[in-house]
């Protein structure tokens, strides 16, 4: 049979021991990584809660407001002076918790990001149902003089 050396089994236990070293050094390169990107990200989101939190929010004047005859609404657009970087779900419970209560009697609609307007904007209506066809004997007055 063949006797492995004393130095053999040294030089053995010392590759496996390197092998065991390369490895962890991946893992902590790895794990640098992902911490370095996880910071980047909280920064980023505590840069967004600090803007909010220094005044910005609902501009009080509408950018847009009309008539959708289709729905039977009155609607009106508003600039949210939100940052871009805010998840959706913070985006909506701001909506919520802060902004339609002063809206009222306007109701949610939408929220759409806008590069042009570099903002959130908001779209809230009310109901208000106003028949906006030209009534039958209106017509038949005009055709018949025609």
């Amino acid at each position: 049979m063949f006797k492995i050396s004393k130095d053999v089994v040294k030089i053995l236990n010392q590759y496996e021991e390197n092998e065991q070293i390369v490895e962890l050094n991946k893992k902590i390169i790895s794990l640098e990584h992902s911490l370095k990107t996880e910071t980047q990200r909280l920064k980023e989101a505590i840069g967004a809660w600090r803007r909010k939190v220094e005044g910005n929010g609902l501009r009080k004047h509408s950018i847009r407001e009309g008539y959708n005859a289709e729905r039977g609404t009155h609607y009106k657009v508003f600039i949210l002076d939100l940052p871009g970087d805010l998840e959706i779900e913070f985006v909506l419970e701001i909506i919520k918790d802060e902004m339609l209560t002063d809206l009222y009697p306007f109701t949610f609609r939408k929220v759409d990001f806008s590069r042009r307007y570099k903002g959130w904007l908001l779209e809230v209506e009310r109901t208000l149902n106003k028949s906006m066809q030209v009534e039958t004997e209106l017509l038949m007055k005009y055709y018949s003089q025609n």
